[in-house]
């Protein structure tokens, strides 16, 4: 649920390192946690470094060593990480001059790509910038255009239509202070407290580096270029979903399903009619009526981001009625300029990112994310109740963080966060949930970013272990509480990172029990997201400008796994209205059978039919 604010970055995954005859075997490498940690002693201020060629030179070559042996030393199979190697290298071996190493590695990342769209736009960028500076300042200029104009020209514009225009908008979006106001704010704590730089952040600073010395000058380019592209193509993708969807009625003899919307939180008086009801609690009198341990359960309960119970459907904003339909305004714009709309809060967020200052960054950010975070669960509801009278909203809310410094995780938060797991799920186990949404992901390197943030958790080693006990501490405990509910379907978003859930280590996308789900994105003609991760991904559903509801009855389109996975929620509401005799196994396998399966470069993915799972059900003997 982070906010993207570079997009420039597309999803090309690098290539292994290939083993030669007579070398040490390499130590092999199975989940992220295995991967070896690495810092670098700094002074000062991290975003110092954007300046300081000295110490940025001192700081890139230390990074490149320890790139260089981990790639020697580690038999890395997992894509996305061999990504985060060579993405760093190629950078690194442009601003050095070796740009025949620098092409090595980008032929490397390309033959590794298996998506048709990040296949076709591979080197996109890279090779343009690599010939301009082989070429001189006298020439850079007119080859980086001449080549780029050529490449674009090439592209399938109908596979690549989603990233050209996601290109487009994160061209628009940045600017240098943008760039560095992020990286002051984001880093220059943690230099300050600990005295070392994390290798994540250091080639953070080197992207950013780079790109404000290397990329920024070519924008105003770059972006014409895309946006005579898209103008050339104005045939829309079609639409595969609105045939295979299913909408019951009030006629369909249908039983109430409760769904859990397990997110941010939900706004009730946009569901009227549709929310689950605790009849035994008297609204807002303070107290726990029925006696169950929690104050005020109406709709659902609710936790803070340190596991302690909280009161309340929808996170409480401690913001201005105005600062709320400003930051609403932004976001709308952020929707709009990935779907390249030419809106009035598109044209106004560009505007405003324009002339951010850098001492700007961190309250715009922030205020957006807030927004986001309050909003997100009950855009969620909106598609995961469509068309489905029978479901019955309950609330499991918990609040995320917006800070671009989040409040650390600590031991506190461990045991909170563990106690909130088994709690939410025995509360929707005693409520009769019978499949619930869950379009959030935590895993072991978000712990430990999130601590590092602020300097805690000692040296970069020790962080980096207690980030993985807590992982586990949480893992185990919602592992066994939801195999303690067989009765209920968890439904997962696969995530928005391009990347591997189970070598990442993400739950509750990577966890694999009968009664459990991940959905992955496409779009609205089926091709596979270049942001979607994948890895445990059961089925597929639209993930791209999904139109659903705001808090206060606004409506919006959003993009991400986010959006795909109440989708699946949903299908499974219906088929449990339906039938409620189905298990949570059953529908399941409804869904899985259900869709359709399609190759995509020799792997297999499978899109969610709605009316497919519905004729199956009216099949299965239980039912007849």
């Amino acid at each position: 649920m982070s906010i993207q604010t570079r997009l420039i970055s597309l999803a090309l995954i690098c290539c292994a390192a290939v083993g030669t005859l007579g070398q040490q075997a390499k130590k092999k490498i199975e989940n992220a946690e295995q991967l070896p940690v690495h810092s670098y002693p700094a002074a000062g201020k991290a975003s110092a470094l954007l300046t300081d060629d000295a110490a940025f030179n001192v700081l890139v070559a230390a990074l490149q060593k320890d790139l260089e042996n981990d790639l020697q030393n580690y038999d890395i199979e997992d894509k996305t990480t061999l990504k985060r190697y060579y993405d760093p290298l190629i950078q690194i071996a442009i601003l050095q001059g070796r740009y025949d190493d620098a092409l090595s590695y980008v032929r490397k990342k390309s033959a590794l790509q298996d998506k048709p769209a990040a296949k076709a736009m591979a080197g996109m960028l890279d090779q343009p910038l690599i010939d301009a500076k082989k070429a001189g300042a006298g020439q850079a200029q007119a080859i980086f255009e001449t080549e780029f104009k050529e490449r674009l020209q090439k592209l399938p514009y109908e596979v690549v239509q989603n990233e050209v225009k996601q290109m487009t908008s994160g061209f628009e979006t940045i600017s240098q202070n943008l760039l560095a106001g992020l990286i002051e704010q984001q880093y220059d704590t943690l230099v300050q407290k600990t005295g070392s730089i994390p290798k994540d952040v250091a080639i953070d600073i080197l992207d950013t580096r780079f790109t404000i010395r290397e990329v920024l000058p070519y924008k105003d380019f770059v972006v014409a270029q895309l946006q005579t592209l898209i103008d050339a193509h104005k045939v829309e993708k079609q639409d595969i979903w609105a045939v295979r969807t299913v909408a019951l009625s009030d006629s369909d003899n249908l039983a109430l399903v409760v769904t859990g919307i397990w997110d941010v939180g939900v706004d009730p008086s946009v569901f009227p009619g549709k929310m689950w009801i605790n009849k035994k609690e008297i609204p807002n009198n303070g107290k726990d009526d029925d006696g169950n341990g929690y104050i005020d359960d109406v709709y659902g309960i609710g936790w803070t981001w340190y596991g302690k119970k909280d009161v309340g459907p929808l996170r409480k904003l401690n913001v201005t009625q105005a600062q709320i339909d400003t930051d609403k305004q932004y976001s709308k714009g952020f929707s709009d300029m990935e779907a390249n709309l030419d809106s009035t809060e598109a044209r106004e967020l560009k505007k405003k990112l324009s002339e951010l200052p850098k001492d700007g960054v961190k309250a715009f950010m922030e205020g957006l994310g807030l927004y986001i975070d309050y909003a997100h669960g009950t855009h969620v509801a909106g598609i995961a109740t469509a068309g489905n009278p029978a479901a019955r909203i309950l609330v499991i809310r918990n609040d995320w963080p917006y800070e671009m410094i989040p409040p650390p995780p600590n031991r506190e938060w461990a045991e909170g966060w563990v106690s909130m797991l088994q709690d939410s799920v025995r509360y929707m186990n005693d409520n009769g949930v019978r499949v619930v949404n869950m379009s959030w992901g935590i895993s072991p390197q978000e712990i430990e970013d999130d601590m590092q943030a602020s300097g805690a958790g000692g040296t970069v080693e020790q962080r980096h272990a207690t980030a993985a006990q807590y992982f586990q501490m949480l893992k185990e405990s919602f592992v066994k509480a939801m195999q303690g509910a067989p009765n209920i379907l968890f439904v997962a978003a696969a995530g928005n990172a391009n990347n591997d859930a189970r070598f990442d280590e993400v739950i509750p996308a990577a966890i694999d029990l009968p009664n459990t789900m991940t959905a992955g994105a496409v779009d609205k003609a089926g091709d596979e997201a270049a942001f979607t991760s994948f890895g445990k991904v059961d089925v597929y559903a639209n993930g791209y400008e999904v139109e659903s509801v705001l808090p206060g009855g606004d409506h919006i389109s959003w993009s991400g796994t986010s959006m795909a996975s109440p989708q699946v929620t949903n299908l499974a509401a219906k088929l449990f209205a339906k039938y409620p005799q189905l298990t949570a196994v059953q529908v399941k396998k409804l869904i899985v059978d259900g869709s359709d399966e399609k190759e995509i470069t020799g792997r297999k993915i499978r899109l969610l039919n709605e009316r497919r799972s519905f004729e199956l059900a009216r099949q299965t003997p239980s039912v007849q």
